[in-house]
C-alpha cells in the first residue's frame, strides 16, 4: 500500500538522521511533481512547509528511492517505479484544492481532500483532528471530517446534515469535490495554505493505518 511506500521515505536509513519531513509531506511532494512534472526544488519548497534544506533532503531521499529523476535543469520528474506510486496514491485521494469555507473550520486556510470509499474508517472524526493538531501544531492547525452518504455531505458522530447550517460551504464542496456515496472528505485547516494541505493529508493517512 502506497502509505508504505512514504512512510519508509521518511524513516531513518544506513545509520542516518531521522529526516525534519514526515510521511505526509512525502505524499504531498509525489503528487505536486506527479501532477507538475517536472517541478524544481524552489517550486517545491514554496509550496511546503518544511526549509529549504528539508525539501533538499525529501527530493535526495526520493531519488534513493527510484520514485524521481532529473528532467535537465527543469527539475525532477517521476520514474515509472514513481509514477505507479502516485497513481496509486491518487486512486485513493483523488484530489484536494483550497477552498474558501470560513464556516466550516476554525483558521484562514481550508485544504480539503476527497478519499474514495473510506466512510466506514470514519468514527467521530476526532482520530483526524487529533493528527492535524499533533502535526500541525496546537494552536496552529486543525481538521473537519464529513462523509457522504445518501447524497448528503454529513459531518460525524451525529450524522449532522451540513446543508442545514452552511448550506454555501456544502455545496462549495460538493460542486468542486464531487463525492460519491461513501466517501470521506477530509479538510485540514492553518492560517498557513502549506500547512494546511499537509495536515489534511497527515488527516487522510490515518484512515489507511490499522488501528
Amino acid at each position: 500500500m502506497w502509505i508504505h511506500e512514504v512512510t519508509e521515505v521518511a524513516e531513518p536509513a544506513d545509520g542516518r538522521v531521522a529526516p525534519s519531513f514526515r510521511p505526509y509531506h512525502v505524499a504531498v511532494a509525489l503528487i505536486m511533481i506527479g501532477r507538475q512534472q517536472p517541478i524544481g526544488r524552489y517550486e517545491l519548497c514554496s509550496n511546503l512547509s518544511i526549509g529549504e534544506g528539508s525539501a533538499r533532503t525529501l527530493l535526495k531521499r526520493l531519488s534513493e528511492n527510484d520514485f524521481i529523476t532529473p528532467e535537465g535543469k527543469q527539475g525532477q520528474k517521476l520514474t515509472r517505479k514513481g509514477q505507479n506510486l502516485f497513481e496509486d496514491i491518487v486512486e485513493d485521494v483523488p484530489f484536494g484544492l483550497f477552498l474558501e469555507i470560513p464556516n466550516l473550520v476554525v483558521y484562514e486556510k481550508a485544504y480539503a481532500n476527497i478519499v474514495k470509499g473510506k466512510a466506514d474508517r470514519v468514527k467521530d472524526g476526532i482520530r483526524q483532528r487529533d493528527e492535524a493538531i499533533i502535526q500541525g501544531g496546537y494552536g496552529k492547525a486543525g481538521a473537519t471530517t464529513l462523509i457522504f452518504t445518501d447524497g448528503m455531505l454529513e459531518m460525524p458522530p451525529d450524522h449532522f446534515k451540513v446543508v442545514l447550517e452552511y448550506e454555501a460551504e456544502a455545496l462549495l464542496i460538493r460542486e468542486s469535490l464531487r463525492p460519491e456515496n461513501g466517501d470521506v472528505i477530509v479538510v485540514g485547516s492553518s492560517d498557513e495554505a502549506n500547512l494546511a494541505r499537509e495536515i489534511s493529508m497527515a488527516a487522510v493517512m490515518t484512515l489507511f493505518r490499522e488501528d
